[in-house]
């Protein structure tokens, strides 16, 4: 079967750190490039790159040796000129220069991980997206988007109209037998991919393909404010212009401490508002603690992909 995960950072690579385990599967990830923020934006404003930090990510969630090589392409300096930058960005960056070509570059480090996979940057363009609110005001870029918070996007779109998906992302979609979208952030990681000039005409080519969506566990202040699961897929759906044919969500109960502690940030656990025989239910979560010492959920990377390996079957 060929899957493709389509997504941006975090959320998107713990669902490859899970499906990369099952070997009857031919598994690609399409990436979105609009990130702006940390090293990711400094490298591409000096250097005019495709932001390397979301397809970094990704690659190191299909290592083959997670532990060291995963390890080194993620160590981040912390002091000195290189600080803030890791190595798996640097490296790509360099790669880029010396083939000329991104796609190429992310091929090589590929290799150099020997991935599960391929990992497949939805386009070589530079491009950055846009935000339009409910109440007339706009975000340019990734990094202002997220800055918003409490307030609902109108309108999403890239800052150039003739940006469009590259030839292996095109392929990718043609020849897919399960499209799946997030988890991730719904605006910057989803739907980024979803208004990239060709992407949903390669959709609606691919007659068969069955299409997935994986809930976000906690709304987003910034992108889904409030949002209940049903105001996910409508919102994304309206962008595919296409029902999804599976969508998977989280029924966990949470305590009061991750509650209190996420209600600070604006968000709140995704609500599941419908019946609807498409939906899978099941608790989905792990908690991990972050470098401050704060309880953060996350989904479970086998527990979700074995869900999405039964609906294969």
């Amino acid at each position: 079967m060929n899957v493709v995960a389509v997504g941006g950072g975090t959320g998107i690579s713990t669902l490859l750190r899970g499906l990369k385990y099952f070997d009857d599967i031919d598994l690609k990830a399409i990436i979105t490039v609009t990130d702006e923020g940390g090293s990711s934006g400094i490298l591409r404003a000096e250097y005019l790159i495709p932001p390397p930090g979301d397809i970094r990510n990704n690659l190191v969630a299909l290592a083959k040796d997670e532990e060291i090589l995963g390890e080194l392409f993620n160590f981040r300096f912390s002091d000195g000129f290189l600080s803030g930058h890791t190595v798996g960005n640097i490296i790509l960056t360099a790669l880029t220069k010396i083939t000329g070509n991104f796609t190429k570059a992310v091929e090589l480090a590929s290799k150099v991980l020997a991935i599960k996979g391929k990992v497949i940057p939805v386009s070589e363009e530079l491009i950055r997206v846009v935000a339009e609110y409910e109440d007339g005001s706009i975000a340019y870029g990734e990094k202002q988007i997220q800055k918003i918070r409490g307030k609902q996007v109108k309108n999403f779109y890239l800052d150039k109209n003739d940006v469009i998906i590259s030839k292996d992302t095109e392929k990718a979609l043609l020849n897919a037998d399960i499209i799946i979208f997030g988890p991730g952030s719904l605006y910057t990681s989803i739907i980024s991919n979803i208004i990239v000039r060709g992407f949903v005409d390669a959709i609606h080519k691919n007659e068969n393909v069955k299409l997935v969506y994986v809930s976000n566990i906690m709304t987003q202040a910034s992108e889904s404010y409030m949002f209940l699961l049903s105001d996910h897929i409508n919102v994304i759906e309206s962008y595919l212009k296409r029902r999804f044919d599976f969508i998977i969500a989280n029924d966990s109960d949470f305590s009061e401490e991750i509650l209190e502690s996420y209600r600070k940030e604006l968000s709140e656990p995704v609500i599941i508002d419908i019946e609807d025989s498409r939906i899978v239910k099941e608790d989905l979560v792990e908690v991990l603690i972050d470098k401050d010492g704060r309880k953060k959920v996350r989904h479970n990377p086998i527990r979700l992909a074995s869900i999405i390996m039964d609906l294969i079957r």
